[in-house]
């Protein structure tokens, strides 16, 4: 069975440049994060309700380029949405039912609700990071667990 690996090279260098653009930053110090996309043939949702689920990982994802921020600040720009994502780990990051700042773009409440899972897990998060985001280009990724992916 022949396919194409994921992440190309041409794919890391993409997102590897633009993290270090977005970071001022040398290409070298960017460190990369690969998140497969999830198909779940049987069993959708029924996680939920306590049941069996059987996932699968394809060949296609989301690419994170980040460095350390060296305080507690996030920031995060995508190759796919616009806007910019911005937030503290040493804030509150979840208020009530609403999830932090009102921003320009939804698409970073997935960061922000990573961080809050793990800051309600006990983990201590101290390190912000400056990141650029990327999904597989020219795929359609809905209904494959993209958000998963990203958070």
């Amino acid at each position: 069975m022949g396919g194409s690996s994921w992440p190309s090279a041409a794919e890391v260098e993409r997102v590897r440049r633009s993290a270090a653009a977005l970071a001022g930053c040398d290409v070298e110090k960017v460190r990369i994060v690969a998140s497969p996309y999830r198909i779940c043939p049987l069993g959708a949702h029924i996680d939920h309700q306590g049941g069996t689920v059987t996932a699968m990982a394809i060949n296609r994802g989301i690419l994170l380029g980040f460095v350390p921020s060296g305080d507690c600040k996030v920031l995060l720009h995508s190759g796919q949405f616009g806007g910019e994502v911005q937030f503290r780990i040493d804030n509150d990051l979840c208020k009530g039912d609403q999830i932090g700042v009102d921003e320009e773009c939804g698409w970073g409440r997935y960061a922000r609700g990573a961080a809050f899972a793990l800051k309600r897990a006990g983990k201590h998060l101290y390190q912000g990071i400056i990141g650029f985001i990327e999904g597989s280009g020219s795929f359609d990724s809905s209904g494959i667990s993209s958000s998963a992916a990203v958070s």
